[in-house]
């Protein structure tokens, strides 16, 4: 892994910091795949909501990557929230900022979430990315998953995307 860099759960304090690192990631990674309108439109407190719910309720947990106290890369995962996957543990976003791919963080947030959803009792896991998101669909099938579903659709704003559901067994 890439040096200096230590992982830790998400607390109240870094929920804001969170979700602009969320934000600036989305902006990079969909950049020519989602519509520009939509991507300049997200808020760096666009994920607030969900991270504060996810702590207060325990719906999902969040491991951020750190550097020097920054923020660089950050897993959301627990139970699945994919309504075909109801029972499945999920992996819900993984992302690092720019400056930091390819340095390993993203291998060892995703092995973090994986080895916790199996600890959670969890038998599968389930991830889904966008079908055109071709770098994320090949991390994904290196670490052992398979598409299991192609033809979903997500509304962004006003464009429509296909994308991809993929599973493990833990």
């Amino acid at each position: 892994m890439c040096k200096d860099i230590i992982l830790s759960s998400l607390d109240f304090d870094r929920v804001h910091e969170t979700s602009s690192t969320l934000a600036k990631c989305w902006k990079s990674a969909y950049a020519g795949l989602v519509n520009e309108e939509y991507l300049s439109s997200l808020k760096n407190t666009h994920w607030v909501d969900f991270l504060e719910k996810s702590i207060d309720d325990k719906i999902a947990e969040c491991i951020l990557a750190e550097k020097n106290n920054k923020i660089v890369g950050v897993s959301i995962f627990g139970k699945s929230i994919t309504e075909k996957y109801p029972d499945e543990g999920e992996i819900i976003s993984l992302y690092v900022i720019p400056e930091f791919i390819g340095q390993n963080i993203g291998h060892v947030l995703f092995e973090e979430a994986q080895h916790t959803i199996k600890g959670q009792g969890y038998r599968n896991c389930i991830t889904c990315t966008f079908k055109e998101n071709i770098r994320a669909i090949r991390f994904y099938k290196s670490h052992g998953y398979e598409i299991v579903s192609q033809d979903e659709i997500v509304k962004m704003g006003t464009q429509e995307l296909p994308y991809v559901i993929l599973k493990k067994a833990l």
